[in-house]
């Protein structure tokens, strides 16, 4: 799953912003596809850690987050509703990203990483603020929404 962050950065973060009309929002989505292209290298030195390999492939929950957004966001004719929906979709990825990187630093405790787990711990906290940008817009958005 963590590894999922190179597809996001390649290709889902793209194909998003694309769609994303909300100036607030977009730049939340931006400022978080920079720090995920980071994400990757550090990544890097954890699988290097461990003696692993990556997978290039989204997770399962990734993929049907992806394909559940990418089936129903081109039904959403109003722009407003839609960058709703784009920010819980995000908000949604996030979430889930943010439970794997606590899932994987608490499996650490067992493994040791050396000073790898501090890219586990920055990403990690990276989620997490990307998370509450996220959900700030949300609301905001959603709130225009109600009037």
């Amino acid at each position: 799953m963590l590894w999922t962050e190179r597809v996001l950065t390649f290709e889902v973060l793209p194909e998003l912003l694309k769609s994303i009309k909300s100036e607030g929002l977009h730049a939340a989505v931006t400022e978080h596809l920079v720090q995920t292209r980071e994400h990757g290298p550090r990544l890097e030195e954890v699988f290097r850690a461990v003696g692993a390999e990556p997978s290039s492939n989204l997770s399962p929950p990734a993929e049907k987050l992806a394909q559940h957004h990418d089936e129903l966001a081109g039904s959403i004719p109003d722009e407003r509703l839609a960058d709703v929906f784009h920010a819980a979709a995000a908000a949604a990825t996030e979430h889930l990203e943010l439970a794997m990187y606590e899932a994987v630093l608490g499996l650490a405790d067992s493994v040791d990483l050396g000073g790898a787990r501090t890219f586990l711990e920055r990403n990690r906290d990276e989620e997490a603020e990307a998370l509450k940008r996220v959900q700030s817009e949300l609301e905001r958005l959603a709130g225009e929404l109600r009037g």
